[in-house]
């Protein structure tokens, strides 16, 4: 066999390769997208929503959050981005296995000021976070039903080893997920307000 029919069979078998990949990830995102909605639809029936913005928090109510159980995966509650059209699940504990089925907590918590969601870049979770700009809403309800609003201030991109900086930061609440080529975390950096 000559040299370029080789060159012609590998480039064929990277192609389906890389067709497979793509197929396998739209696959992923799709389920991803189904579970989550069906947990999320599941929860919404388990929490009674309040019609007002929680402004303050005081020492007494600083504990950890309250969870609900749904289909065997704690959630803590939902996160809505208007801008991005976008209501999510939010599960209470993070583990890879989890990150397929809806966002994470990843540290820390709404009454300590210091809650860290991540997702996966699937265009059913975080892949549109990058498309956030200063001043965007966020709204986190509790399993209580309680709304907590944020706003963007900030959006910066860190490397995979840079957890110190993710997790030691004054904001209220960072939402993250991976770059388009995964080799760093799109970072949302968001304070609490009162609307």
């Amino acid at each position: 066999m000559n040299k370029g029919k080789l060159f012609i069979i590998v480039g064929v078998f990277l192609i389906l390769i890389s067709l497979t990949m793509t197929f396998y990830n739209k696959y992923e995102d799709f389920n991803a997208g189904k579970h989550a909605k069906a947990a999320l639809d599941a929860l919404k029936n388990e929490v009674v929503v309040q019609n007002h913005i929680v402004e303050s928090l005081t020492t007494e109510e600083a504990k950890e959050m309250k969870t609900v159980n749904i289909n065997g995966d704690e959630f803590i509650g939902t996160i809505t981005i208007p801008t991005l059209n976008l209501e999510l699940p939010v599960m209470s504990e993070y583990s890879y296995s989890r990150l397929k089925k809806a966002p994470c907590r990843y540290y820390g918590n709404l009454f300590t000021n210091d809650l860290i969601i991540c997702a996966h870049a699937y265009e059913t979770f975080f892949a549109n976070l990058i498309k956030l700009k200063q001043n965007d809403l966020i709204i986190f309800t509790d399993v209580d039903g309680n709304n907590y609003a944020y706003e963007v201030l900030e959006i910066e991109i860190l490397k995979p080893t840079d957890v110190d900086k993710m997790v030691n930061n004054e904001f209220d609440l960072t939402l993250y997920t991976c770059t388009s080529d995964n080799m760093n975390r799109v970072t949302v950096r968001c304070n609490r307000v009162n609307i």
